[in-house]
């Protein structure tokens, strides 16, 4: 696992900048987000061998 939530969203360009900070609407709570830019997908599963 990566400890985080992961979701993927739609935003304008003005915003999409890698560390950008966001708020999205998750169920009708409002919860913090951050833009990255590399996908935290582990294809090797190295992740769930430490």
């Amino acid at each position: 696992t990566i400890g985080k939530s992961v979701a993927l969203a739609l935003v304008d360009d003005d915003f999409a900048g890698e560390g950008t900070a966001l708020s999205v609407h998750i169920v009708g709570v409002e919860r913090p987000a951050r833009v990255i830019s590399a996908s935290p997908y582990d294809p090797q599963g190295k992740a769930m061998r430490q």
